[in-house]
């Protein structure tokens, strides 16, 4: 396994957007110098490779399939450095969805969320990052409050 998967420049530009908007939640080891997120947050959409390749116990994850488009958009917020992974597998043994979600999805990136964000941060964060992709997959995303835009949340993390 390769320890980096290129990011297409198709999903770079529609993440740029996420990862902007989001800075203020994210935990600054995943962001590049130059803005961009690290390309050893991304990976091939399969739980094995997940739970080897992304240590992240609390993030925004962001399924990709073959044409650059985004599927889903989830959040996880678990103790251990599977977490990722762990979750990856819930949603590819979904009794009716399961089968779609393993062939369909390819690509998988991560956000990972600050350590001192709660579990309501990084669901609010989740909800954000779905308005701003809009998946093709998936509508039961968190309702975000839009007088709470996420350095609002920051803010609030922090006293």
């Amino acid at each position: 396994m390769s320890p980096t998967v290129p990011i297409p420049r198709k999903i770079v530009r529609q993440l740029a957007t996420v990862t902007r908007a989001l800075a203020p939640l994210i935990d600054t080891t995943a962001v590049s110098a130059h803005g961009g997120l690290r390309a050893n947050l991304t990976c091939r959409a399969s739980v094995d490779v997940a739970r080897h390749s992304i240590t992240a116990t609390s993030a925004v994850y962001v399924a990709w399939d073959i044409r650059c488009c985004c599927r889903y958009v989830g959040s996880v917020c678990r103790q251990g450095s599977t977490a990722v992974g762990d979750r990856l597998a819930e949603h590819h043994q979904h009794r009716t969805e399961g089968p779609a979600r393993r062939s369909g999805w390819v690509l998988l990136t991560v956000l990972p969320m600050r350590t001192d964000a709660s579990p309501q941060i990084v669901q609010a964060a989740e909800g954000w990052a779905a308005r701003l992709l809009a998946p093709q997959d998936g509508s039961a995303h968190p309702r975000i409050d839009l007088a709470l835009p996420p350095a609002a949340l920051a803010a609030s993390i922090r006293g």
